[in-house]
């Protein structure tokens, strides 16, 4: 009987193919981190574009908006504290801020004899008189 010789545990066959895959990682390890890393920025510039898109869509919003005569009357009056002919003014001091309410009523121009300007032309006018 002839005698077996054992068995080797790695042949010249899965040498080889062990070889080959180590090479083609080495080969397509450059081109597939080119690839995921062009992707990503694809997908990042995308992203951007559809916040830039929504960022345009509210501007021109905005933009119509302030075509409208009213929504420029209505600005005017909240941000520069503007008042319209017939509108009450009072200005209330609460320490640093000065906020403006207006009220619906007549205007502070009208003779009105318990107006702030007639008490004050009054007195202005009795101490005029006095000797």
């Amino acid at each position: 009987m002839a005698e077996r010789q054992p068995r080797r545990a790695v042949t010249g066959r899965a040498i080889v193919l062990g070889t080959l895959v180590v090479l083609l990682l080495v080969l397509l390890a450059s081109p597939l981190n080119r690839y995921f890393g062009s992707r990503s920025a694809l997908n990042g510039a995308s992203q951007q574009l559809r916040q830039h898109r929504q960022q345009l869509t509210e501007l021109s919003r905005q933009v119509a908006r302030w075509g409208d005569p009213g929504y420029v009357q209505q600005q005017a009056r909240e941000q520069l504290q503007y008042a319209m002919p017939g509108d009450r003014v009072y200005v209330v001091d609460r320490g640093q801020r000065n906020d403006i309410v207006r009220t619906a009523g007549s205007s502070a121009m009208t003779s009105d004899p318990t107006s702030w300007n007639a008490r004050l032309w009054d007195s202005v006018a009795r101490a005029d008189a006095a000797p």
